[in-house]
């Protein structure tokens, strides 16, 4: 069953046109050669009915139950076709006619148009000839069995016709998402840049007018290096570049301590990986007093997360290597050697 199809409309094509033509059979009882096939057949209509409408509630219809509904129809044609009078059109006392065509059309647009396409073809068959055999005109047996082919005909388009829709629709809400994402990507992109450059701009203007000024003394000519190893810090560590790790690679700077952070993950580090990789850091950086520390964040699909260095220019002085590692749900862990 097609998703744009409602139930509404279900409901609207099985229920109202089958019953309406039931009643005109009523109504029409008197001229039947056998009253009680008549009665029969409306009974199974009713059956079938619920069958097709109320059973069966997921989308698209059973199998089982679309079967159990083309082998009601053809029984509905046989017991009304042979009970109805020959020699003359038998009027609404054909009412199966139009109740048929109803209940095939609502199996197909409950996803089974193979079934019902194979019981219209039977019932056109059957019905015209047996009309032929009732001594019907050509055009009076092609009549009976036009009409419904022709409303069979109009559903299947009419399915196909929402199914492109439904497509159409699909493909356009995810090129609209799409574009949304992308859209939204760009802007917190650009947001990023402009915080980048309000940032950049807070940090070296001061620096740069006095530059502009004339000659910097020594102390300022160690405060621009400072800076220029703060940007670069901050292009280079990425997600690990936090405010208190560029403190600290700034105070050990000054002390004398080459410090290196490299952040070459393409994607950002778990919270609780990067809690641990900038506490380990940090105090690397703060118990350095001179040789160099280095960080680097491993390319994600590594085994390990982050490692830090830290060494002495004392040979004396043991090296310290450590290795943050992917543990049970992302769980950070380390080890000293």
């Amino acid at each position: 069953m097609d998703r744009t199809i409602s139930r509404r409309v279900i409901l609207a094509c099985s229920i109202p046109y089958p019953v309406v033509h039931i009643v005109l059979g009523l109504a029409n009882l008197h001229r039947v050669t056998s009253a009680t096939q008549t009665l029969a057949a409306m009974v199974i209509c009713v059956a079938v009915i619920v069958v097709v409408s109320i059973s069966d509630a997921q989308r698209p219809l059973g199998v089982a139950s679309a079967w159990a509904a083309t082998v009601g129809v053809v029984i509905i044609e046989v017991l009304v076709k042979s009970a109805l009078p020959v020699g003359t059109h038998p009027g609404y006392a054909a009412w199966h006619c139009g109740a048929i065509q109803m209940l095939l059309v609502t199996v197909a647009l409950r996803g089974r148009k193979g079934i019902a396409w194979f019981g219209i073809g039977v019932f056109a068959v059957v019905d015209f000839v047996a009309s032929l055999a009732q001594q019907l005109t050509l055009n009076a047996a092609l009549a009976m069995v036009v009409t419904p082919l022709l409303w069979m005909g109009m559903a299947t388009a009419l399915s196909f016709i929402l199914r492109r829709c439904a497509r159409q629709t699909a493909a356009f809400t995810d090129q609209e998402q799409s574009s949304a994402q992308i859209l939204a990507t760009q802007n917190a992109r650009d947001l990023a840049q402009n915080e980048w450059m309000r940032d950049l701009s807070r940090a070296t203007r001061p620096m740069l007018e006095r530059i502009a000024e004339g000659a910097i003394g020594p102390a300022e000519q160690e405060a621009c290096v400072l800076l220029e190893a703060e940007l670069r810090d901050q292009i280079r560590g990425r997600a690990l570049a936090t405010p208190a790790v560029l403190h600290a690679a700034r105070a050990a700077r000054g002390r004398g301590v080459r410090v290196d952070i490299l952040d070459d993950r393409a994607t950002d580090l778990p919270e609780d990986l990067l809690a641990e990789a900038t506490a380990q850091l940090i105090g690397a950086l703060d118990r350095a007093e001179d040789g160099a520390v280095k960080c680097r964040a491993l390319p994600e699909g590594a085994d390990v997360a982050v490692t830090i260095l830290a060494f002495s220019e004392d040979a004396n002085d043991e090296a310290l290597f450590m290795e943050i590692r992917h543990g049970l749900n992302d769980a950070a862990s380390h080890q000293l050697w």
